[in-house]
This record gives structure tokens, sequence and C-alpha cells, in this order.
């Protein structure tokens, strides 16, 4: 981050460059159903992205160095545990706060853009009560 916002400045742009990152995040009151809720449907994004990116790298334009198809090959066959681990934000209230604590200083963040219904196969109350979550027990923690 230090990087680009160096090359923000130096191009001359005004004020201060912002950074948020887009991520999968799912909250509850529990660990246990923060880990368990989502499975499906995170497992559904990550197979979907994963084929498309393979697909993609058959189709004209697509550069090797890219490696889509290796991608795709690994987004489709990560495991659960991994996803949580690296791709994703997920827990309890206060973990999920730390986490995003721990991000904004290691990385420099000024926010997140947070997926609250990754694959798009989590029931609409389960979806509901992470955004309360968020607004009411997240968010205040950094303001």
């Amino acid at each position: 981050m230090r990087g680009y916002r160096e090359a923000y400045r130096a191009a001359g742009h005004p004020g201060a460059s912002e950074v948020y990152l887009r991520v999968p995040v799912y909250i509850a009151e529990t660990e246990e159903r923060a880990r368990r809720d989502p499975e499906e449907s995170i497992m559904h994004l990550f197979r979907s992205i994963g084929g498309q990116l393979e697909a993609s790298a058959r189709l004209s334009g697509a550069r090797a160095i890219e490696q889509r198809a290796e991608r795709g090959q690994r987004l489709q066959t990560i495991s659960y545990e991994d996803a949580l681990r690296d791709k994703m934000i997920v827990g309890t209230p206060d973990q999920v706060a730390e986490k995003l604590q721990r991000l904004r200083q290691e990385i420099g963040l000024d926010g997140i853009l947070a997926e609250l219904n990754p694959g798009s196969l989590i029931p609409h109350a389960l979806v509901m009560n992470a955004l309360r979550l968020l607004c009411q027990e997240v968010a205040p923690c950094f303001h």
C-alpha cells in the first residue's frame, strides 16, 4: 500500500488516496454458526468463479502470464478451511472487528466493501442478521 500511496501522490492526485478491500464477510452470534451457516454458499461462489476463470483462459486475448487456468483450478478445489483462513472474514462480531483492525494496521485499509451473501445462497434472514451485527457491533469499533 505504501508504494501505491507514494505513486498516487507522485502522479499529482489531490488529497489522500483511499484503499478499500472487497471481501466476503459473514458474522453470527457464535463462531460455530459463523463458520457453518455460509459454507454451502461460499463453496458455490469459489467453484463458480474458479470455473469462469478457468474457462476464460481459453478465450482469445488471454495471456499466459495471468495463469487463469491454474488460478481457476485452485479456486475450484480450495477447501472450506483454506477459504475461511485466506479469502474471507468470518466470525463473531468481536472476531470480525479484530480481523479488520489487524488488516487496517498491517496494510493501511481505509475500509471494506463487505459481501454479506457470497455465493447468493445464504438465507435472507441470516444475511440480515449479519448486516445487523456488522452495523451495530462491528462498525462502532471503527469510529
